[in-house]
């Protein structure tokens, strides 16, 4: 593995945890979903709102605290901004957000999965053993996310709602995974000076 790589990375490899919060976070507003009959299209605007902000900030503590090339920091940073720009838009513009849930929700998880996979692959890059999980779970995160833009009108209210639910615990796992690579990083790089 390259010691120059790690060098650069240490302040965002150190940080591991901040990724592990993000993803518990992110199983726990999962399961709240999942777990509470939502009856309303309003509540689930709600949630998906909240839960796109929290994910935001929370991501951009993480972006920010880093020095990092190896999870393109960039594309972590933007993702951040969006997801807490579109978190206020959906908590605070209902009758917005009602219309559009399905959309919004679909090309969200998209994003993420999209980002989560290229976090997967640059890790695998560096050496970090086992980052299938991270791949399958950004996987499954893109196949939602064009299911739910393939067919927004067909799936109907409760459908969108349940995805939204897998969706955040599948989120959650990846992140989880991801802090404890990160954390495998940062063993190897305490191990090296």
């Amino acid at each position: 593995m390259n010691n120059s790589i790690l060098e650069k990375d240490e302040r965002m490899i150190s940080q591991w945890w901040l990724a592990a919060i993000v993803g518990i976070v992110a199983i726990g507003i999962g399961f709240i979903v999942l777990v509470n009959p939502i009856e309303s299209y309003l509540t689930a605007a709600v949630w998906l709102g909240v839960a796109i902000f929290v994910s935001g900030v929370m991501g951009l503590v993480l972006s920010i605290a880093s020095n990092n090339v190896a999870v393109r920091r960039g594309w972590a940073i933007l993702a951040s901004v969006v997801d807490i720009i579109l978190g206020l838009l959906l908590m605070f513009n209902i009758v917005f957000t009602i219309t559009i849930l399905p959309l919004v929700f679909g090309i969200w998880l998209l994003y993420r999965g999209a980002v989560s996979l290229m976090q997967a692959l640059d890790l695998r890059g560096l050496g970090v053993e086992d980052t299938g999980i991270m791949i399958f779970t950004s996987v499954v995160m893109i196949v939602i996310a064009f299911v739910v833009l393939w067919l927004p009108d067909t799936l109907g209210a409760e459908a969108v709602i349940l995805f939204l639910a897998m969706a955040f615990m599948i989120y959650g796992v990846s992140m989880v995974a991801y802090a404890f690579r990160l954390a495998t990083l940062h063993r190897r790089a305490k191990e090296l000076s």
